[in-house]
């Protein structure tokens, strides 16, 4: 005869296995982004006065939550600037989320590659891996909605490389998108009209920068620089650095950016809504 108390030991770890594999089940490709998702913010605005550089599940463990992953860990009512941050293909952030946190951002970069079955796209991006990375730009900013400490004046979306072709195919950015900014992207492609030229909607202000050394540059397919994509736009810059290959710009092009987003912000942004 069987043992009553392993029957009943047995029937609950076979629930608790169920159950784990029931929430594994029940997990989206919006929990896995969201959960990967880093958020670097500045000293200034913590409150202990230390920088903060996480993921967001590492954030919810430590006392935040999914929600709000900045609860009770940012000085008393921050309002902050927020840059949403698109890698490139490799998934290395490059530190580019710390450069513009020391700007004064809160940037809050969606990792591509917490999605499972997510393939390696450097050499070899397709439509599918854009609609992935459009995807995660748009489900980061629904997460921001209504956070208390995500200020009034606008969003601005950095892209760079593969994240900068999806930030210049943004054609649904939503209205609290007020910049966007393509970093180590041509805007150009000769044999896909669907990478080809800026879909960003026209109201809003767009920043262009890539390396005159960036191979991409020089490329039959790929060749030239955002400029001739952003005329007739009311509020955009084109940057060709000289000496700059496909790398991260210098300082004194991060400040510029800076500046860029922050008077897009006061151009741009509805802070009362309508």
């Amino acid at each position: 005869m069987f043992n009553a108390r392993f029957l009943s030991r047995s029937a609950a770890l076979l629930f608790i296995t169920l159950l784990a594999g029931a929430c594994d089940l029940f997990s989206t490709d919006r929990d896995d982004v969201w959960a990967g998702t880093m958020i670097v913010v500045p000293w200034s605005a913590s409150a202990d006065g230390k920088p903060i550089e996480a993921r967001v599940a590492d954030l919810v463990a430590a006392g935040g939550t999914d929600d709000d992953p900045l609860a009770g860990k940012l000085a008393s009512d921050s309002r902050l600037p927020v840059i949403v941050y698109l890698h490139g293909c490799s998934g290395d952030m490059a530190g580019v989320p710390g450069l513009f946190a020391q700007r004064g951002f809160v940037v809050v970069a969606p990792w591509s590659f917490a999605r499972r079955g997510r393939p390696e796209s450097c050499g070899d991006v397709g439509p599918e891996t854009l609609r992935w990375r459009l995807d995660e730009a748009r489900w980061t900013l629904e997460r921001l909605k209504g956070l208390p400490w995500v200020d009034p004046w606008g969003i601005a979306v950095v892209g760079a490389s593969e994240g900068g072709l999806a930030a210049a195919q943004f054609a649904d950015a939503p209205e609290d998108v007020v910049a966007v900014v393509i970093m180590g992207w041509t805007c150009i492609d000769r044999q896909n009209f669907d990478f080809d030229g800026i879909r960003v909607p026209a109201d809003r202000a767009v920043y262009a920068v890539v390396g005159q050394d960036d191979p991409l540059v020089a490329s039959s397919r790929l060749g030239g620089d955002c400029g001739q994509a952003l005329r007739g736009r009311a509020m955009a810059r084109n940057r060709v650095v000289r000496g700059l290959g496909h790398a991260v710009p210098d300082k004194d092009i991060l400040d510029e950016i800076a500046a860029f987003i922050g008077t897009a912000r006061r151009a741009y942004a509805r802070p009362d809504g309508n």
